[in-house]
């Protein structure tokens, strides 16, 4: 889970210190699902606790598998019930989430957000732990952990499965769109300035961000390089990871471009058709090597 930022660039929206109070239960949403138009589509179970004179709670639950998780999508489904079931109300409500893998402990955590009061928008989450106890003394009576009897499984998708890694031209890559990153990432690369780096390409370091640390040309190269040499030989796809990883001794890297190259491998890229958007990983990497002029980088294919 992602760690609190710094207090000074945070509200304090979302801690529980000196909220705790006696509320109501108004609204228990076993299906709420973001609207439509949203940037994400996620589901989970939306508990709504109020007072008079007292900041509303909203308890968020989810399983693995309902879309966007909780974590990558805060923000947004924090501003959702913000503007839905508050819209009259300066502050947004205090936002808890409750993640439930398919094993082991549930991740629960107070979200707080930098706020536009204006616009009813949240953005910038920070995390902090709390438990289940914490959570019943906010509102002042028990909340229910499950993710309630009213939940739908979602139809089962076809598994796709990876066929093979392949060289692709980063300049014809989809418009990447990073989110939670600094301004070093800009929203997206348009064809000039794509194009202009292929002809004066940069390959330093940059200490904006983990993306831009390094020198994506090398380790796209030497990636390729390795790929082709473990295709070649007949190891299997799902072997290669970690055959290139041996292999990696050979070649002088720094532990940042080693790390850098087994993403390639291990936390693929992977966009959709050039031009036509949108990418199932890989966006911020992709930026980054727009930004730095690489040429041709290893993606995955299914």
């Amino acid at each position: 889970m992602p760690k609190d930022d710094d207090a000074a660039t945070q509200s304090t929206y979302g801690r529980l210190d000196g909220q705790a109070g006696r509320r109501e239960q108004v609204v228990d949403e076993h299906m709420y699902r973001l609207p439509p138009g949203a940037r994400y589509r996620a589901t989970f179970r939306l508990q709504l606790f109020t007072a008079p004179q007292q900041r509303p709670v909203a308890v968020a639950t989810q399983l693995m598998g309902e879309g966007t998780s909780l974590i990558n999508a805060a923000e947004a489904c924090a501003s959702s019930v913000w503007q839905q079931y508050f819209p009259d109300d300066a502050e947004p409500p205090i936002w808890i989430q409750r993640f439930l893998p398919e094993s082991g402990s549930p991740s629960i955590a107070a979200v707080s957000f930098t706020v536009d009061a204006e616009a009813r928008r949240l953005s910038h989450p920070a995390w902090r732990s709390v438990r289940d106890e914490d959570v019943d003394a906010l509102v002042g009576q028990h909340v229910d952990r499950e993710r309630g009897a009213g939940f739908i499984p979602p139809e089962p998708e076809l598994e796709e499965r990876p066929e093979r890694y392949a060289p692709a031209w980063v300049a014809l890559f989809p418009k990447p769109a990073p989110f939670r990153q600094s301004a070093c990432m800009s929203a997206g690369t348009p064809l000039w300035r794509r194009l202009a780096r292929q002809f004066v390409p940069y390959r330093g370091a940059r200490g904006c961000c983990w993306y831009h640390g390094g020198d994506w040309h090398t380790v796209s190269s030497v990636a390729m390089r390795l790929v082709r040499q473990a295709q070649s030989a007949g190891v299997p796809h799902d072997e290669i990871p970690h055959h290139v990883d041996q292999q990696t001794a050979t070649f002088p890297l720094s532990d940042w471009e080693r790390e850098a190259l087994l993403s390639l491998l291990i936390d693929t890229v992977r966009p959709y058709r050039p031009f036509q958007g949108g990418y199932n990983n890989g966006q911020h990497r992709a930026q980054a090597m727009l930004d730095a002029g690489v040429r041709r980088t290893l993606v995955e294919r299914y």
